[in-house]
């Protein structure tokens, strides 16, 4: 993520150059918006984005393929560390783990595929961000805005293809670490039996996974969680206790009033004191062409309806 940043700040730097060179010649006699789109350093300005992003568009997919391959490695061995803990420290049971190859595991996961959804996605960071870079010119001119504040317009529309490419770099990696450690709890269902969601409960965790928590699952689910979703399957280790001890229902219910209208909000905060939300009702699934199904928060409207 700290790649991907560093290049788009690099990037940005070049552009914003020829966005100053044209907002200086259009000065205070705007043009048309047929008149703009012909001046010469609009076109060098909108080539300028286009080569930038087309070049940060490779090095996020050269980011995707790193952080897929490390979620899987690490999801591997995260999985054998966590069976050891849950068994009260007793190593012996991790190392009686089947090994699983990273390659197969990576072939097992479709959105890596090189043909699939994910790189398609991908491809369109470039155009559809440089579309915006070209409309928050267009409509700053049409508008007679102040040059600051067209070129503000034009650093936040550059910007969304980095928050694009951190969030889709993002939950790869943390998606094949979820996945890995499943294919690997699967390949040893004599030991493990099944999956508990296991979110972080606090203030920067939605109500998705607030109602997730501590909700147990088959090891032939899929821990659906949103983009860049925190949360992680806690194996169930045969023969030993649950290392969940209660659900993030039970565990909001002993939030303050103030920590409690903070991560649900003022409308979902008062169905919840008025007794009239199922706090399970939270979380609900949705359809991703990448992913499948992933859980979101579920929308007061939804609730309310």
């Amino acid at each position: 993520l700290g790649r991907l940043a560093d290049a788009y700040r690099r990037a940005y730097s070049r552009l914003a150059d020829k966005a100053d060179l044209l907002l200086l010649e259009i000065g205070d006699n705007p043009p048309t918006r047929g008149q703009l789109v012909k001046l010469q350093r609009y076109k060098d300005l909108m080539a300028q984005a286009t080569e930038e992003l087309q070049g940060f568009t490779s090095l996020t997919r050269n980011e995707i393929e790193r952080a897929g391959e490390m979620g899987v490695k690490l999801g591997e061995l995260h999985a054998r560390e966590l069976v050891s803990v849950t068994a009260v420290g007793d190593a012996s049971v991790a190392g009686q783990f089947n090994h699983l190859h990273t390659e197969a595991v990576k072939s097992l996961l479709g959105f890596l595929d090189p043909e699939g959804p994910l790189y398609e996605r991908l491809g369109e960071l470039a155009p559809h961000t440089a579309q915006g870079v070209s409309a928050a010119i267009v409509e700053g001119v049409a508008m007679g805005q102040n040059p600051r504040v067209i070129a503000n317009s034009v650093r936040d529309a550059f910007g969304r293809g980095l928050t694009d490419a951190l969030r889709t770099v993002r939950t790869v990696q943390i998606w094949s670490y979820r996945e890995s450690s499943r294919a690997t709890y699967l390949a040893n269902s004599d030991v493990v039996s099944g999956g508990i969601w296991g979110a972080t409960l606090d203030a920067d965790t939605c109500g998705s996974c607030w109602a997730m928590h501590g909700t147990v699952h088959s090891l032939d689910e899929v821990l659906d969680d949103h983009f860049n979703g925190r949360c992680a399957m806690i194996p169930q280790v045969r023969g030993f206790a649950s290392p969940v001890t209660e659900t993030g229902e039970q565990a909001f219910e002993k939030l303050s009033e103030a920590e409690q209208r903070q991560i649900l909000g003022p409308g979902k905060h008062n169905l919840y004191q008025s007794g009239k939300l199922d706090f399970e009702k939270l979380s609900t699934e949705r359809d991703d062409d990448i992913y499948g199904r992933m859980r979101v928060e579920t929308t007061l409207k939804e609730l309310s309806g």
